[in-house]
């Protein structure tokens, strides 16, 4: 485990190194007697803690020496004391310009030369620790966000297959009662007709294949895509009913739709579906939750401009911006819902608001003009 701070000893005369050496044994240090040896060894070791820099050396001085490595990002944020004979305000102020963070002259004050590097030491170890714990605090919320995702996506993934129980509902019943008439008949002798089979048979190849479609939906909805390309609010919009209209018209949900565009949006198809899913689901389980009374939904489009408005009382006791955070709910769930629909929005270009109206909420979403 590497416990002692390092410090790279940059000084062309090899009796100053000696020196400098010997009186600061208690850390790992690195000596170079040239400015590039200097830079290289700086850029290649990761762990240097802190470099002492002499200004008068040939072919590059210690000021040229500094500006190289401020540039580096490798090298840009360890700390640099000048340590040299030149004593003039101008030169110390040359010293600090190209990146110096102490300007000690020679010849220096062993003390004063001891506190001064553990000063700078102490500054570069809360420095290192502060970043390790920005990157382990980055880590965690990545991580988090990546849980949220998922949750997200598996409550999409559970109401998905209720819509889709609902939209199957009636089908099913109705090949239900096609197989029982046809059933009955053979039982008690009946004559059925080639005519009257064939029609049978065609009414139950039309609601399979009404079953097969959907599922199509349903697979495009889930899919995850990472192709943006043009396409047209409304469309998206009509996808997602096809999905969600059996559990709404089994709800007495109705949904009204103005559409006025006339432009294609740009971003992707795919999670712009998923937000426009999950605010009509919010509505939805608003109703619910308030027993809410001949609910409805009316959807208005513009070009790049969709508004999402219901009757369901509104948002309560939480600010429209909160209700984007993925601790808050709007209903008796985790939030999340809204939360992922923020983030694909605006990683889509977009704004998505809400507010109320005075018999609901009102969702707004507009995409921006892109700009290359």
């Amino acid at each position: 485990m590497h416990n002692k701070q390092t410090i790279l000893i940059v000084d062309d005369v090899k009796e100053n190194i000696d020196v400098l050496m010997e009186l600061l044994g208690d850390y790992d240090l690195i000596p170079a007697l040239n400015g590039q040896s200097a830079i290289d060894i700086a850029t290649n070791e990761k762990n240097i803690d802190l470099i002492l820099l002499d200004i008068m050396m040939p072919e590059m001085d210690g000021f040229e020496v500094c500006r190289a490595l401020k540039k580096n990002p490798n090298t840009m944020h360890t700390p640099v004391i000048f340590l040299s004979a030149k004593n003039k305000p101008s030169d110390i102020q040359m010293a600090f310009e190209a990146g110096g963070v102490d300007y000690i002259t020679k010849p220096f004050n062993p003390d004063e030369l001891l506190s001064r590097v553990g000063t700078h030491l102490k500054l570069r170890a809360y420095e290192r620790d502060l970043e390790a714990r920005v990157q382990e605090e980055i880590q965690k919320n990545k991580t988090k966000e990546q849980m949220i995702f998922q949750q997200s996506k598996q409550a999409a993934l559970g109401e998905l297959l209720m819509h889709i129980a609902h939209q199957w509902k009636q089908p099913l019943s109705s090949l239900g009662s096609i197989n029982n008439l046809n059933k009955a008949k053979f039982e008690s002798d009946s004559s059925v007709s080639k005519s009257d089979y064939l029609k049978s048979i065609k009414r139950s190849e039309d609601i399979i294949m009404f079953m097969a479609e959907t599922i199509e939906t349903f697979k495009k909805f889930y899919h995850p895509s990472t192709d943006n390309k043009e396409f047209f609010i409304a469309d998206a919009v009509i996808d997602i009913l096809t999905i969600i209209e059996g559990t709404f018209y089994f709800e007495d949900i109705k949904i009204y739709i103005v559409s006025h565009e006339k432009e294609p949006v740009f971003g992707n198809v795919n999670e712009f579906s998923q937000v426009i899913f999950a605010i009509l689901n919010n509505s939805r389980e608003i109703f619910k939750l308030r027993n809410s009374f001949n609910p409805e939904i009316r959807i208005e489009i513009e070009n790049k401009k969709i508004t999402i408005k219901d009757n369901g009382g509104g948002i309560k006791d939480q600010s429209f911006e909160e209700i984007f955070l993925p601790t808050v709910s709007t209903k008796n769930s985790s939030g999340i819902g809204l939360y992922l629909a923020k983030v694909l929005i605006e990683k889509n270009n977009g704004v998505i608001t809400a507010s109320n109206t005075e018999e609901g909420a009102i969702f707004t979403i507009e995409f921006l003009t892109w700009i290359d």
